[in-house]
């Protein structure tokens, strides 16, 4: 399948073509004219028909590794993978189609080559009521969340909803009690992790004036939910004890006040983490009698890197809500074909590659950066934020096709050169599909939501702040130490550093960069750009090597 993720008429975004020669042993053209593409679900359609695509089609070939092969032929369309510019040939394997292959077609129009369900599937899988459309997208990760949702939404059962942080679970809650019999009634959400221990318990059940000290007449989170659902958000925070009173509740239909009667509650409970609670009731710090009654049905939250194919709507409505929030709305007109496009193709491509270890609520922000960073100006452009999240190499099965000719780069590549592989035999494609070891250390890669602070610190320190190699120690990807590190404020970057600080430790440990990363306790390669930077340079430089040098000796 070819989805489409940008397009200079943004109403195209979404759109896909099925691809059905592909699996039985034919050839797909893909130029201006052809194929056609459509929304999920609907007949018809109509070919990509930019004019800066080229009539003459490009070739995409199964291959015998369950791979597809894309053919440049005599197409004048220039075609951008990863970063570079191909020059006649690349071939897919079967593991990068399954993540998705991001496409930047004449640096206007960007497709992900993906695996996906049958074409019955995905037309079953988007008749959805309209009220759960807030859950953007028409991935097959997503239309089998719309299908659970629909499932479970009249049966007065609690629901655990699992999923990583930033990836839509009260959403999710939301859609369920819209969809259910309570829909009219209130829908109340609260973050566990956000009230202190001591106050847990008056929060959720209320109080009675004169209870105790101080105390005031106070209805509880479950009974201002009486009648609609209560989302309990990181459950996996609550302490032991409101884990004992909120079981009762459950069991019982019923919640006490402090200082006050036992009275019953109309409630349906949702609750959502991103803990292994199994894990927690191994160590004693959830009860397993609790994780029984929420998980009466669990509910998987997939991660946006698996639904990459959902990027492109999510993006479109992302920007639509920021440029209405500064007035700049008149950016999503559709461009006339000799304009530039102010969103540029290559951007989506980047953001299309990135692995969202935020997930859905890191893409909204980099959108409000871009939109914010961008006003006033004709073309959307990177801040240094985004440059520096974007510029972080791709971890998850990201491969560079293998090219039968020298690859160009076509702008900032998303990794750092690697050594050049051997050229394969004139004519011949080079296949390098993951290896088993990777595809296992993939699978058994950590959420950063279970690294813990002291285990982060030991990480850089032992790894001398090399972001990489922490990365490598704790099993997350390398994106994620970022996300990290910016979550504990005990941690640095180069970036953090003032100038007097910086200029001081140089002047002091001689420009000796070693030295200095153990005083300051910030990645070398960013502090040595810093030195640089203020015309210190060329001693930094020097200790760099030499300490490169003996590194490698």
């Amino acid at each position: 399948m070819l989805t489409v993720l940008y397009h200079p008429c943004l109403d195209r975004i979404g759109d896909r073509a099925l691809l059905p020669e592909l699996d039985g042993g034919g050839a797909v053209p893909l130029s201006r004219g052809e194929p056609v593409f459509a929304p999920p679900g609907r007949p018809g359609g109509e070919p990509l028909a930019d004019e800066h695509l080229s009539r003459k089609p490009l070739r995409l070939l199964p291959a015998a590794d369950g791979g597809v092969r894309l053919e440049l032929g005599s197409s004048s369309t220039t075609v951008v993978v990863h970063g570079r510019r191909l020059q006649s040939a690349a071939h897919f394997s079967a593991a990068q189609l399954r993540r998705g292959v991001v496409l930047e077609l004449g640096h206007r129009v960007v497709l992900l080559l993906h695996a996906s369900a049958s074409q019955q599937d995905l037309i079953a899988g988007t008749c959805m009521p309209g009220e759960e459309r807030e859950l953007i997208g028409d991935s097959d990760g997503l239309r089998q969340l719309l299908w659970e949702v629909r499932s479970v939404a009249d049966i007065e059962l609690p629901v655990l909803i699992r999923g990583e942080n930033g990836s839509g679970k009260e959403l999710v809650a939301r859609a369920i009690h819209q969809a259910s019999p309570r829909r009219g009634r209130p829908f109340v959400a609260i973050n566990l992790s956000a009230i202190p221990p001591t106050l847990a318990s008056s929060e959720l059940f209320g109080t009675e004036r004169a209870s105790f000290s101080g105390a005031v007449h106070q209805k509880g989170y479950f009974e201002q939910a009486h009648g609609g659902t209560l989302f309990l958000d990181e459950i996996g925070d609550a302490p032991l004890d409101l884990q004992v009173a909120l079981l009762r509740v459950l069991e019982t239909g019923e919640v006490q006040r402090t200082g006050a009667q036992v009275r019953k509650v109309d409630v349906r409970v949702i609750a959502a983490t991103d803990a292994d609670l199994e894990a927690k009731v191994a160590t004693g710090t959830f009860r397993a009698p609790l994780l029984n009654r929420l998980s009466a049905y669990e509910i998987s939250v997939p991660p946006l890197r698996t639904r990459r194919d959902d990027l492109g709507r999510l993006l479109v409505r992302f920007l639509h809500e920021e440029l209405e929030r500064v007035g700049e709305m008149h950016r999503l007109a559709p461009p006339a074909p000799e304009d530039k496009l102010w969103l540029p193709s290559s951007l989506v491509a980047r953001l299309a590659e990135y692995e969202w270890p935020g997930n859905i609520r890191q893409l909204r922000n980099v959108v409000r950066q871009l939109v914010i960073g961008s006003r006033g100006r004709d073309r959307l452009e990177l801040t240094p934020a985004v440059e520096r999240l974007l510029a972080e190499p791709s971890s998850e099965g990201a491969e560079l096709p293998e090219d039968d000719s020298p690859a160009r780069h076509a702008g900032r590549p998303l990794t750092r050169p690697e050594p050049a592989a051997p050229a394969p035999p004139s004519g011949q494609i080079a296949s390098a599909p993951p290896s088993e070891a990777d595809a296992a250390s993939h699978s058994t890669r950590r959420s950063p939501a279970d690294v813990t602070e002291d285990e982060l610190a030991d990480a850089l320190h032992a790894s001398r702040w090399n972001r990489a190699a922490a990365a490598k120690r704790l099993g997350i990807t390398r994106p994620s130490i970022y996300v990290l590190i910016e979550r504990y404020p005990r941690f640095r970057t180069a970036r953090d550093l003032t100038i007097e600080e910086i200029t001081r430790c140089y002047r002091e440990c001689d420009g000796d960069l070693e030295r200095m990363v153990e005083r300051l306790e910030v990645s070398e390669e960013a502090l040595a750009g810093r030195v640089r930077d203020l015309g210190l340079g060329q001693g930094a430089a020097s200790a760099r090597r030499d300490a490169a040098v003996v590194r490698r000796g």
